[in-house]
C-alpha cells in the first residue's frame, strides 16, 4: 500500500509512496524533471530537494561535502539518496531541475530536456594509502561506483600527474557513464561543448553549444565546400566512382571546410578545442558517406543502398575532427537510400512520431525528401528535386543571403522583398516560385512553363532577369516534388485532405509562400493552416541528438519503423512526372 503522502513544492502535486520507496524514483514517477545527471549515484549533488517537513535523516558524507562547499542549506537532501519513512512536503530548488532548450523556435515550438550522453564532474579523490595502495583508476573507478569504466593509454599516462603533483581534486570528462574522455586539472565543468552539425548538399550549418545548458553559443552557415565537383548529389557520386582519389577528394573537402568552421566558431568565443567532447553531424546519406570516406558504390547503382544506416559512436580524431582528441562523433542515421540522418534528425526535432493522425514530412533542397505517417504506419522516399529551390542552376539565382529576392508581390507594379532590406543582387528559391506564380497570372508565362515575349526572358531590375532556362529548372523541380507527393500518398491511399498537417522542413521552407506554392502546384490542395514551416530540422536535429540520450534512443528506435518506397521502378512514374510539369495543382486518386 502507499501509505505515505509527499507534497511537492511548487508543483503543489501530491503523490503516494510506501516505505523505503526512492525519493527520487517518485518524483521521477510524477513527471517531474529532476536532475539526474549521474543517474541516481548520488555523486554529481545535481538532485538537492528542499526537506520542509519529515524526517530529515543524518548527512552522508556526499552530501556534507557537497552543502559546505556550496554553502547550502542544512535542510537539503539527495533525492536519490533518500529513502521515505514518513509523510513529506519538499521543495525542489530551480537548479535540480533539467533544463529545457529550445529545438525549433519556427513553425512548431519544440524543446528538449538537456541530459548529454558527455557529462563533467569536478572530483575529489581519496589519496592512496600504504595500508591501502589503490591504483589511481581504480580510485577513479571507485568513486564512480564503477568498476568497468573504461580508459585509454593516453589518459593512463595523464594519470601520473595526479599522483606527481599531489593534485587529487580533478575534472572528469565521462561519456555514457562508461568511458572516461579526460582528465583535467582544477575544476573546468563550466567548459562543456558540442557541436551540431548539418551538412547539406548546399550549404552547411555548424552551431556550437554548451553541454551543460543546452544553450546555443555561436552559429555559423556556409556554403558547401564541394559544389565545385557538382551542384547536386548525383554530380558528386559520379565524380566519386572515377577513383578513390576523387573519393578522398570529396571527403578532404567538407572535412576542410567543417573543421575551418569549428575554428571559426571557437576563436570568436574565446573556447579551446580541448573543451569540445562530442559532434553530432545530420546530412543526407550521400554526404554521410563523404564525410566518412565510405565508398559511395552501391548508392550509384541499383538499388541504391548505403554502406550503413545506423553506427555507433565514433572516434572524432580518427574521422579527422579538430576537437579534443579523445571526442566523439554522433551521426545522425540514414534511414533508407538517399534518406538519410538530415530527416532522421527532422523528425526527431518535429516530434512526428509522437503525433496523432497522418502527417506529412517534406525536407526540400536539393534533394527533396518525404515521410508520410498514417497513424502508425511510415513510410519514405526522395525525389531529385535538383538545386533551384536553393537558388542554384539560376541565370540570377543566389542562395538566401542578404540582397537576395526572397518574396515578390504584384500590386499595380511588381513589389520585391530582399533579404535584411539590401539592394537587390539576385533571386533566391522562394523569390523565384513567387515571381512565376505573379507571371502565370498576368499570362507571361503559361502553364506549360514557356516564356511568351520573343527575348525569352522576364526583367526583374535592370540587371537580374529571369530566362526560359530558370523557368524549365523549377518546373523539373517543382514537379519531382510534385510527383513524389502524389504517390506517396497514393501508396497509403490518402488523399491531400486525410492529412491533419504538411511539415515543411529546411531554409527554403522559411520565406515559402504557401498560397504561391499551391497555385504552381508543388504544395497539394489543402487547409493553409495545415501547412507548418519548420525551419532547418536538421540542424534543430542534431542539436537535440547532441543534448538528450532520449532522442538518440527515439531516432534508432524510429528508423526500423519506416518503410522506403521507391519511385523509380513504378511504371507510373514517368507519366506522373511529365504531368506534373504543368503548373497546375493535380488531382489524387486513392484507388
Amino acid at each position: 500500500m502507499n501509505n505515505y503522502k509527499i507534497k511537492i513544492l511548487p508543483d503543489n502535486k501530491i503523490i503516494r509512496a510506501r516505505k523505503g520507496d526512492n525519493l527520487a524514483e517518485k518524483i521521477e514517477e510524477a513527471r517531474i524533471n529532476l536532475s539526474f545527471y549521474c543517474n541516481k549515484r548520488g555523486i554529481c549533488g545535481k538532485c538537492f530537494v528542499e526537506i520542509e517537513k519529515g524526517i530529515l535523516p543524518e548527512l552522508k558524507e556526499k552530501e556534507k561535502s557537497l552543502i559546505e562547499q556550496k554553502k547550502l542549506r542544512n535542510n537539503l537532501r539527495l533525492a536519490c539518496l533518500y529513502r521515505i519513512k514518513n509523510d513529506l512536503r519538499i521543495k525542489i530548488p530551480d537548479d535540480s531541475i533539467i533544463l529545457k532548450t529550445p529545438i525549433l523556435q519556427t513553425g512548431i515550438k519544440s524543446q528538449i530536456l538537456v541530459n548529454p550522453l558527455i557529462k563533467k564532474y569536478f572530483i575529489k579523490l581519496d589519496k592512496p594509502e600504504i595500508t591501502h595502495p589503490y591504483s589511481i583508476l581504480e580510485l577513479i573507478r571507485k568513486y564512480f561506483k564503477n568498476k568497468e569504466l573504461l580508459t585509454n593509454v593516453d589518459l593512463l599516462r595523464k594519470m601520473t600527474y595526479i599522483q606527481e603533483k599531489n593534485k587529487f581534486n580533478i575534472t572528469t570528462v565521462i561519456f555514457d557513464d562508461k568511458e572516461i574522455l579526460d582528465i583535467e586539472p582544477k575544476d573546468t565543468t563550466n567548459l562543456n561543448a558540442g557541436i551540431a552539425i548539418d551538412v547539406g548538399t548546399t550549404t552547411i550549418v555548424v552551431e556550437l553549444v554548451d553541454l551543460n545548458s543546452g544553450e546555443s553559443i555561436d552559429i555559423l552557415t556556409e556554403p558547401n565546400s564541394q559544389i565545385k565537383y557538382g551542384s547536386d548529389v548525383i554530380s558528386r557520386i559520379t565524380f566519386a566512382l572515377s577513383s578513390n582519389k576523387n573519393l578522398n577528394e570529396l571527403r578532404n573537402s567538407v572535412l576542410t571546410k567543417l573543421n575551418q568552421m569549428i575554428e571559426k566558431l571557437l576563436f570568436r568565443n574565446n573556447l579551446d578545442n580541448n573543451y569540445v567532447y562530442e559532434i553530432v553531424v545530420a546530412g543526407n546519406a550521400p554526404m554521410n558517406h563523404f564525410l566518412l570516406g565510405t565508398p559511395v558504390t552501391s548508392l550509384g547503382v541499383s538499388p541504391y543502398n548505403a554502406v550503413f544506416a545506423s553506427l555507433p559512436e565514433l572516434s572524432s580524431h580518427e574521422i579527422g575532427f579538430k576537437i579534443n582528441k579523445n571526442g566523439k562523433v554522433y551521426v545522425a542515421p540514414n534511414i533508407k537510400s538517399f534518406v538519410g540522418g538530415d530527416v532522421s534528425a527532422g523528425l526527431i526535432s518535429s516530434d512526428f512520431s509522437s503525433r496523432k493522425g497522418n502527417y506529412l514530412f517534406i525536407d526540400l533542397g536539393t534533394n527533396g525528401e518525404l515521410v508520410l505517417k498514417k497513424r502508425d504506419r511510415f513510410i519514405t522516399t526522395s525525389t531529385a528535386a535538383g538545386p533551384a529551390f536553393e537558388g542554384m542552376n539560376i541565370s540570377n539565382g543566389l542562395l538566401a543571403l542578404p540582397g537576395a529576392i526572397y518574396k515578390a508581390e504584384y500590386k499595380n507594379k511588381l513589389i520585391l522583398h530582399t533579404i535584411d532590406n539590401k539592394a537587390p543582387i539576385g533571386i533566391c528559391g522562394t523569390g523565384i516560385i513567387d515571381l512565376i506564380r505573379i507571371f502565370l497570372d498576368k499570362g507571361e508565362i503559361t502553364p506549360k512553363g514557356t516564356i511568351k515575349n520573343e527575348t525569352k526572358k522576364i526583367k526583374i531590375t535592370d540587371t537580374i532577369f529571369i530566362t526560359q532556362k530558370d523557368v524549365r529548372e523549377m518546373q523539373l523541380a517543382v514537379a519531382a516534388v510534385k510527383t513524389g507527393i502524389k504517390m506517396i500518398l497514393q501508396k497509403l491511399k490518402l488523399k491531400p485532405e486525410d492529412l491533419d498537417g504538411i511539415f515543411i522542413a529546411g531554409a527554403f521552407g522559411n520565406y515559402l509562400n504557401i498560397k504561391n506554392s499551391i497555385r504552381i502546384g508543388l504544395l497539394p490542395q489543402i487547409d493553409e493552416d495545415k501547412i507548418v514551416f519548420i525551419g532547418n530540422s536538421s540542424i534543430g536535429g542534431a542539436k537535440a541528438l547532441l543534448l538528450s540520450n532520449s532522442a538518440r534512443k527515439r531516432v534508432e528506435s524510429l528508423v526500423k519503423k519506416i518503410q522506403h518506397f521507391s519511385l523509380a521502378v513504378k511504371p507510373s512514374f514517368q507519366e506522373n512526372f511529365i504531368d506534373a510539369l504543368e503548373f497546375k495543382n493535380q488531382s489524387i486518386k486513392t484507388n
